[in-house]
């Protein structure tokens, strides 16, 4: 059997590529095409050269990925520079790349916090429920597990460039659940929310801001990644890519 044709050879292949494919995303797309063409010339000739060595495949596979781990930092120098010359040509398009960036971490810090609430009032529900604090399967408890789920759902959406528009969306259900539940629940759980909302006359006002802003918050960042909107700015970003 050869080289090229063994799994522990497509197996080292296939690792490679992924790692290339992934250090060359956001490049122009000739560059990272042409890094790509490299990665599976030089490839193809060290399996040549293997099979006319009479080197093992494992030998040959573990040749391939050390090679790669050690040229790991080049590899990131090269994406960073590659990335920087466009920038460079096109500054305009750097800001609005740097601005979405920033929006994006922002909106899912958010959505974060949200699931961070309803983690903690489940993890104070647990702990009533141990202690005979509280009776298990309320419905409050209940519908602030349903919408902790979502908004772990909504995390995940809004980790992805692709799904950023629907998980904004997703959001704004689990930010309003979340909150108003959980501090419904955490009435009977946490001696410190109860005395604030008694202590408190506009508690009810700032809960009820607070989930209006939430909403506000997500249903702006659904809109700035409308679909349509953010077609036009690919094709922009692509028109700036080709002027380079």
């Amino acid at each position: 059997m050869s080289v090229a044709t063994s799994m522990p050879y497509h197996r080292a292949v296939r690792r490679v590529s992924l790692w290339c494919a992934w250090y060359t995303r956001g490049v122009d797309a000739d560059a990272a095409a042409n890094r790509r063409d490299e990665l599976a010339s030089d490839l193809h000739e060290q399996a040549t050269w293997a099979d006319a060595a009479g080197q093992s495949p494992q030998a040959v596979a573990r040749s391939i990925l050390g090679r790669a781990g050690r040229g790991a930092l080049a590899d990131l120098s090269w994406s960073h520079a590659q990335r920087r010359r466009v920038a460079l040509a096109d500054p305009i398009a750097l800001r609005v790349r740097r601005v979405e960036g920033l929006a994006a971490s922002l909106v899912l810090l958010a959505a974060i916090a949200v699931l961070g609430v309803g983690l903690y009032v489940l993890v104070r529900v647990a702990a009533g429920v141990a202690t005979g604090l509280i009776r298990p399967g309320s419905g409050t408890s209940i519908a602030v597990l349903v919408f902790t789920a979502l908004a772990a759902c909504g995390v995940l959406l809004l980790a992805r460039r692709k799904t950023r528009f629907i998980g904004a969306l997703w959001m704004i259900a689990p930010s309003v659940g979340v909150i108003h539940y959980g501090l419904f629940q955490l009435y009977s759980l946490s001696a410190t929310v109860g005395a604030l909302m008694f202590s408190m006359p506009g508690w009810s006002l700032a809960s009820d801001a607070l989930i209006v802003g939430l909403v506000v918050y997500f249903a702006a960042a659904a809109i700035w990644w409308w679909p349509a909107r953010a077609a036009r700015a690919e094709r922009v970003g692509a028109r700036s890519g080709a002027k380079v």
